[in-house]
């Protein structure tokens, strides 16, 4: 168990160690979500390299709504695509017909739902 932290922290480190040397810059901030310190690379965006992932800064006073609902957006498309190739996957080896309509009507939900979240995204 010892090893398995020990090996995390290490590619925790790498991470890091690549974020710099890819010019990203090391920020007095850490990550809400696991103390990690933040880097801001070239392109503005604000990233955890322990959560691999973007994170937003709200200023005091800052109302969050405008800057949350286009990550809410990315992150339900992602959600979505990623479901679909989940779903497809299953598709490919299932022999029920059964549940093949059934997950084929699982795809069409969640197609339409797509195209429904890309309307009111344009909207």
């Amino acid at each position: 168990m010892v090893e398995r932290l020990d090996e995390e922290k290490a590619k925790r480190m790498r991470r890091m160690a690549e974020l710099l040397k890819s010019g990203a810059k090391m920020l007095d901030m850490t990550c809400p979500q696991c103390g990690t310190p933040l880097f801001q690379l070239s392109s503005g965006e604000i990233w955890c390299a322990n959560c691999d992932k973007r994170v937003v800064v709200i200023k005091e006073g800052e109302r969050e709504g405008p800057v949350v609902k286009p990550l809410l957006w990315e992150e339900l498309e992602d959600t979505l695509l990623l479901k679909l190739k989940e779903i497809n996957a299953r598709m490919r080896v299932e022999e029920d017909a059964e549940e093949l309509q059934r997950l084929v009507r699982l795809v069409f939900s969640l197609l339409e739902t797509f195209e429904n979240l890309k309307k009111a995204k344009a909207g």
